[in-house]
């Protein structure tokens, strides 16, 4: 009987090989059966091939997550385990971004958890490139150290154009150096796409049409024409720091004193207000605090000042920090360096409004893994890029460069240059 058995199923299977028809379903049936199983044990990128299948019963826990980028889509966030995307504690079902302000910490650390962090190599190299077809503009300090960072591929072309400096016939001479915006404001470099030119200056120094460029002397602020070279002084008389320059007017402030005035390139200055330091500002807002220190060990308070009304109130604050306002974000959104008093680490927020702030990025030495910014960021098409440092708390994978941020999807290691930003992606 098992002799007969046996041959019976051996000649089905014969019987299988032979119709090639029943054998292409079999197949066929067998690789479902393997690809649901494999489906079925893996992480999220299991939901697309589930829907295309018709497996309700596994797409129907999963959830939507892309974002497009010059039309194209960008890859799926990995899972919260993968080592190439590092978070800070996840939950169990992903890695999103921090609730609304104040986060889920306990204002004496980092508090998280992040958007996911595509982090580089061990050797600083990229894992996860966007598709990006552009030239980043970035400068590595002096005058002719400027080039592009060229996507795809992430190669670096120096442009020996970068050596600019300030119009050698200004009628005082530019202070030299100095810690920081706001304090002196050191030169910079900056690309202007526009005119296709470089320019002596901060990206922040110029105006977003690309046709004026403003820096401040030991008397007053000097706004030079780039396509003519010609310039004019503005504030006579005075020590300023530049705050921003639009289109028809530079909006700078008192360093000793404070306050906030505007200098228009034709017209009457006007002082919007008679106190606060401010380090930035949008067509429509000035961020800043109210004093120009707080004591040791205390936490300072971010505010906005309408710049219309003149009216200023307190837009961020976090328990245990010291804040300071890095840049802009492509909606005119503040971006916050935030460090912890205590030395448990750092946090790079976007506040939105006085009561909504999200931290999308941190570094604390007991953490996985983070990124810390340490030059004003520049907003694009793409994103906000950033110039930082990628470390491992455990003590390896420390590495400088360049990162995006894309809303929605994560920060991305986009270069191993460790460079400063001229200005966006074009």
């Amino acid at each position: 009987m098992r002799q007969r058995a046996g041959q019976g199923l051996l000649g089905r299977i014969q019987s299988i090989f032979r119709n090639r028809p029943v054998l292409a379903v079999a197949v066929s049936v067998v690789s479902l059966l393997l690809l649901t199983s494999a489906i079925t044990i893996t992480t999220p990128l299991r939901c697309g091939p589930a829907r295309a299948l018709g497996l309700t019963n596994i797409a129907s826990g999963c959830v939507t997550v892309g974002a497009v980028l010059s039309g194209r889509p960008l890859a799926i966030n990995p899972s919260p385990t993968s080592p190439h995307a590092i978070g800070t504690e996840p939950p169990p079902t992903g890695n999103p971004a921090s609730g609304p302000y104040p986060p889920q910490g306990n204002g004496t650390s980092p508090g998280g958890p992040y958007p996911a962090f595509y982090a580089p190599a061990s050797n600083g190299s990229v894992i996860t490139p966007l598709p990006l077809d552009c030239r980043l503009p970035v400068y590595a300090g002096p005058p002719g150290s400027g080039g592009f960072v060229v996507f795809p591929g992430g190669s670096f072309i120096p442009d020996q154009s970068s050596s600019v400096t300030v119009p050698a016939t200004s009628p005082t001479p530019p202070p030299v150096g100095g810690p920081g915006p706001g304090y002196g404001q050191p030169y910079g470099l900056s690309y202007d796409r526009q005119l296709s030119r470089w320019l002596p200056v901060q990206p922040s120094q110029v105006s977003p049409d690309g046709a004026r460029y403003a820096y401040a002397g030991t008397n007053g602020i000097y706004v030079v024409n780039v396509a003519s070279g010609t310039q004019s002084e503005l504030g006579e008389g005075q020590n300023w720091t530049i705050v921003a320059v639009q289109t028809d007017a530079v909006y700078a402030g008192d360093p000793q004193a404070g306050g906030l005035w505007v200098l228009p390139f034709s017209g009457t200055p006007r002082q919007i207000t008679k106190v606060g330091y401010w380090r930035v500002a949008s067509k429509t807002a000035a961020y800043g605090t109210a004093t120009s220190a707080v004591p040791s060990g205390a936490s300072n308070v971010i505010q906005r000042l309408d710049l219309a009304t003149g009216a200023s109130s307190d837009w961020f604050t976090r328990a245990g920090t010291n804040s300071s306002i890095t840049g802009l974000d492509g909606k005119g959104n503040p971006i916050i360096n935030v460090g912890y008093l205590n030395g448990s680490g750092n946090e790079i927020w976007i506040a939105t409004g006085a009561t909504s702030a999200t931290a999308i990025a941190g570094y604390s030495p007991q953490s996985p893994g983070g990124f810390n910014s340490f030059n004003t960021p520049v907003a694009d098409s793409h994103g906000i890029w950033f110039a930082g440092n990628y470390g491992n708390g455990y003590g390896g994978g420390n590495a400088s460069g360049l990162a995006l941020y894309v809303q929605g999807s994560g920060f991305y290691w986009m270069s191993g240059y460790g460079a400063q930003l001229a200005g966006g992606c074009y």
